[in-house]
């Protein structure tokens, strides 16, 4: 009957190499298939005659750190790269025996994958897992545990006594976790999946949550259907993320209150558009939204627009309350805002692409716009739809030099002006938002 040492010696998701003196390879475990070879491949030769496999420079590495972690990269048989983390261990003090022990992270390396940091690892297999930092489990098809290691144990807060034929292995996971976990077992059970690696959480005796990575492989033992697999805990690492998103998410609360601050100082210098960048950043956000837009690109449209007009406070403010039309010379200094703008957001950083939004604000398709008097694609989609936003608001309200129109002369505006100055596809949306979905300015 095969003990458990030798069923976790075949099962564990690390390669093992025994090594001779000599560097001559005395054994090698069933994980070697994992990485196309067969174990006729490696078994009986000299660490230097599987090059293929394991280049000179890593084999140099692994003996000049020995006891240490090792990052480096290995060939598989079908000559893909693949990228493990191994340890050289001397197994007695006259160094006639060595151990090394690889873990493949081609997939896992972003997790910083924990693994074992004794200085010393005594001979027996099953005790360097009882040793592992990583938590090692094994349950059986009806989801009792066989076999947890101190390491899982310490994850999840339970004794063994606790835990083996006593617990499930769905008992101890997170309330909100268990269908996922049940799932990912019945698909390695069912044969669907061979082996599955996941996220979860498990919800510890005294309350406290643990963050989790467990990869785990369906196998036989003593004749019965096992699922094998190891936990790596993730809380810090999850933790960590938590805090920089509390820290980003008010910091944009704070660029949020300082840009609308900045709408309220150009409504001092102009009274008569108090609204006017808020109405027009509702409508530009609508419009994008209907366009399928991406969050991050919302965002950007929606802070330009609240941005756009920023440039007036270069104008003088005899210029934006003057009760008539204004004449060429005071219209080519009013035509100055955007690029006022853009000179004032691009210093920004992360605001290169909404400064020049609200660069592009007034440009039209037909370059009878300005200030650069671009055309057609040149155009950012984002100032297109601004552009739109920007004339129906406008229109509907009163200015010092004409009375509020309709919202139909800002239709028959944009829509005679359609694929000529304005977007064809932001026209027909601002127009299907007001009659059809009834947007209202504020």
């Amino acid at each position: 009957m095969r003990s458990i040492y030798n069923f976790i010696y075949d099962n564990v998701p690390c390669i093992i190499l025994l090594l001779d003196k000599d560097r001559n390879i005395i054994e090698v475990n069933e994980r070697i298939k994992d990485f196309d070879y067969k174990i006729e491949d490696i078994v009986r030769k000299n660490l230097n005659e599987i090059s293929f496999f394991i280049s000179e420079d890593s084999i140099n590495k692994l003996f000049e750190n020995k006891g240490k972690l090792v990052k480096f990269e290995v060939i598989s048989g079908k000559k893909d790269k693949k990228t493990v983390i191994g340890k050289l261990i001397e197994l007695d003090e006259e160094k006639e025996k060595y151990l090394i022990i690889m873990h493949d992270i081609t997939e896992e390396e972003s997790l910083k994958i924990k693994l074992a940091d004794e200085e010393e690892i005594i001979t027996e297999i099953y005790s360097l897992f009882e040793k592992s930092v990583a938590g090692i489990y094994i349950f059986d098809d009806n989801l009792d545990f066989l076999y947890v290691n101190p390491s899982f144990c310490n994850i999840v807060g339970y004794s063994k006594e606790e835990l083996i034929g006593k617990k499930k292995s769905y008992e101890i996971v997170h309330p909100d976790d268990v269908n996922l976990v049940n799932e990912m077992i019945k698909k390695r059970f069912s044969g669907e999946i061979e082996v599955a690696s996941y996220f979860l959480r498990f919800k510890r005796p005294d309350g406290k949550v643990r963050y989790c990575y467990a990869t785990g492989k369906c196998g036989k033992y003593k004749g019965k259907k096992v699922i094998m697999g190891s936990l790596i805990e993730i809380t810090d690492r999850v933790d960590i993320e938590n805090k920089l998103k509390e820290e980003h998410n008010l910091l944009e609360q704070t660029l949020n209150g300082v840009i609308y601050a900045i709408t309220k100082i150009v409504e001092i210098k102009d009274p008569y558009t108090v609204g006017h960048q808020i109405n027009v950043a509702k409508l530009s956000e609508e419009i994008a939204k209907e366009l399928g837009f991406k969050e991050d690109k919302i965002k950007e449209i929606l802070w330009a627009s609240l941005l756009h007009d920023i440039g007036k406070i270069s104008v003088p403010a005899e210029l934006l309350v003057l009760p008539r039309k204004l004449n060429p010379i005071e219209f080519s200094i009013i035509k100055t805002h955007p690029l006022v703008a853009y000179n004032i957001l691009k210093v920004i950083p992360n605001f290169e692409n909404i400064s020049e939004i609200v660069l592009q604000h007034h440009e039209r398709l037909d370059g009878s716009g300005y200030p650069k008097e671009i055309k057609g694609d040149q155009i950012l989609k984002e100032a297109r739809i601004i552009a739109v936003s920007d004339v129906v608001e406008a229109m509907i309200n009163h200015r010092p030099y004409r009375p509020a129109l309709t919202l139909d002369d800002a239709f028959e505006e944009i829509y005679k002006n359609k694929g000529i100055k304005y977007d064809e596809e932001v026209v027909d949306i601002c127009i299907y938002l007001f009659r059809k979905k009834n947007f209202k300015f504020t």
